[in-house]
């Protein structure tokens, strides 16, 4: 029997009122396992038949019907065809049936929040069905009850349920386990998939299932592929399978991949824990350890100093992962540290401007299922934030504001940061970080020793932000042993890959951009050199961010002007040739 239900019959025993919001449109599960009620309505009239000679039902739309327990018809013994305003409803309930010792009703209002909303101000009209109800709750005798449904808590009027020792409010949530895998037995019996099905249905509705449940008990044939397929179809819609892409041929090449010419550079221990999280994920292996397969296909949390790569191996998951760099979706938490932005993430309340759009997460996943998602310097976003990624870790799954479920099962979720390198945490404290890893790095030891403490310090760094600093132990254990400290990039080996890797690029795009124009770019090996030698102190403390802004100065603005001049001689396949001279970089145009 599902929770609720077990808390609704206590309810129904020591609470004249219950209120209902939530999943008020589903098929549900009876209390022995062995019967579906098509809606809430059947299940309120079978669980009460014994216990109240009358049930009413009332909504707008169909008005008011009366079932007497006396009656072997599943038909109503008396019904308003007519159109009555509820106030008049109401006002017969509180004087004919609800307020009398001598009767036993259960009265039901459907889609209390059509009636009346929550509101600052109310019209007269809406103010009159409030008080008429108020009165009701207030006169409402032992022997009698009243349920009001409606889809959210905070479309209810908070007159109905503030300071009112009668009424109850309870939640009808989405399907659990237990419920899920009882109505899939119920509809298609014993299975050897039942607890796979159970497990990926996570987040789905009964209604879902029974859609789900008609297609394999009319296809017995389908195996453990083709199932996946057919309830990502439901959770997802129709995408193509990327993850069933991913062969071990393409795993097996998969560091070379990620670190060749266009690759990262000096974080060969965070990559290849990289390829061992998409190795775990295409096993299938993701989530069985914590019994939760619709959880994310992986977590990571990237943490290091700026400009060493974190973000760029992001982006080389998405491309690898997903074909395409679009796949990759990026947040920065620094727009994230007041409580109001939490709306920002999963949209605004109804009723609230913009509560229409939906929120930028939310969106973002629904149009890309399959992604991965970057939440960037994570320490810097408001805490209410951290309860979305401890939601989005455990179940896989984010309601927005409208409602609407949004699936993470297909994603990849990383986590970026630079704890371990800050001068003041998060609340504003003075740390020794900084210092510390300074500390590290200039120690006379050797280049592996040195990477080793690092590690350690980062990993260390980490672990103590969520413990003492936040209080959020439970999110350091969804993230796990995924902490993948970065590297500085203070060899001069790594900061002339990466100046190379980029200045590559460059070349690539360039030629790319201006192929209509038959423009050619030559970089000599002497560049390279000459932008290490001049900021090497910068790019070992700033990383490839400092690169990116060195090769833009040294190379990118006289290159923009040896372009304008040729785009107004109007020239043709030329060759800008760029070249160290005298010192300084040279660009020439020939």
């Amino acid at each position: 029997m599902s929770v609720w239900i077990q808390n609704l019959l206590m309810a129904i025993e020591r609470r004249e009122v219950i209120i209902l919001h939530g999943n008020v449109r589903d098929r549900y599960i009876g209390p022995q396992n062995n019967l579906v009620y098509e809606n809430l309505t059947e299940m309120i009239r079978d669980l009460w038949k014994k216990r109240f000679t009358r049930v009413i039902i009332y909504d707008t739309v169909s008005q008011e019907r009366i079932f007497e327990e006396s009656s072997k018809s599943k038909k109503p013994v008396d019904q308003i065809e007519q159109a009555i305003p509820p106030a008049q409803i109401f006002a017969k309930w509180g004087k004919k049936y609800l307020n009398s010792p001598n009767e036993n009703t259960l009265a039901t209002i459907f889609y209390l929040d059509k009636l009346v909303s929550y509101k600052s101000t109310y019209a007269p009209d809406e103010m009159d069905l409030i008080l008429r109800l108020e009165k009701i709750i207030e006169n409402i005798t032992s022997n009698n009850r009243l349920i009001m449904v409606a889809l959210r808590d905070t479309m209810i009027p908070v007159e109905l349920y503030t300071n009112s020792p009668k009424t109850s409010v309870i939640s009808i949530p989405v399907p659990d386990k237990d419920d899920r895998k009882a109505y899939l037995k119920f509809r298609i019996g014993e299975n050897k998939y039942l607890d796979l099905i159970t497990d990926l249905s996570d987040g789905l509705y009964l209604r879902d299932l029974d859609i789900i449940a008609s297609e394999i008990k009319s296809n017995p044939e389908l195996g453990n592929k083709e199932i996946k397929q057919l309830i990502n179809k439901y959770r997802i819609g129709e995408q193509e399978d990327y993850w069933g892409k991913l062969d071990i041929e393409k795993i097996n090449d998969a560091f070379d991949w990620f670190t060749g010419d266009n690759g990262v550079k000096g974080q060969d221990e965070a990559v290849r824990q990289v390829i061992d999280t998409l190795t775990l994920a295409r096993a299938g292996l993701s989530g069985m350890a914590s019994g939760t397969a619709s959880k994310p296909k992986g977590v990571l949390f990237f943490a290091g100093p700026t400009g060493v790569g974190k973000t760029f191996l992001a982006k080389k998951m998405a491309e690898f992962l997903f074909g395409s760099k679009e796949a990759f979706i990026r947040f920065d938490m620094s727009e994230f540290k007041e409580e109001h932005t939490v709306s920002k993430f999963i949209g605004s309340p109804p009723g609230y401007i913009g509560s229409e759009r939906g929120g930028m997460l939310t969106n973002a996943v629904r149009e890309r299922p399959f992604s991965v998602v970057l939440f960037d310097e994570i320490e810097k976003a408001h805490p209410k934030i951290m309860d979305i990624f401890l939601q989005i870790l455990a179940e896989g799954r984010l309601t927005d504001s409208r409602g609407q479920t949004v699936f993470f099962t297909e994603t990849v979720i990383i986590f970026t940061s630079n704890i371990g390198t800050r001068a003041t945490d998060s609340r504003g404290t003075l740390t020794k970080e900084r210092d510390n890893i300074e500390d590290i790095i200039h120690q006379n030891i050797s280049e592996s020793e040195k990477k080793q403490k690092v590690r350690d310090h980062f990993q260390t760094a980490v672990e103590n932000f969520f413990k003492f600093e936040i209080s959020r132990s439970e999110l350091l254990n969804r993230i796990g042993n995924n902490i993948l400290p970065f590297n500085y990039i203070n060899s001069l080996e790594n900061q002339k890959n990466i100046v190379k890797s980029n200045l590559k690029s460059i070349r690539e795009d360039f030629i790319e951009k201006f192929r209509s124009e038959q423009y050619d770019l030559q970089i000599s090996e002497s560049v390279t050199d000459y932008i290490i030698n001049k900021n090497r102190d910068k790019i070992a403390e700033f990383g490839g961010a400092f690169i990116n802004t060195a090769i833009n100065d040294e190379i990118m603005k006289p290159l923009s002007k040896a372009i304008l001049v040729t785009v107004y001689q109007e020239s043709k396949n030329t060759t800008f040739s760029i070249d160290v001279q005298d010192n300084q970089i040279r660009v020439n145009i020939r």
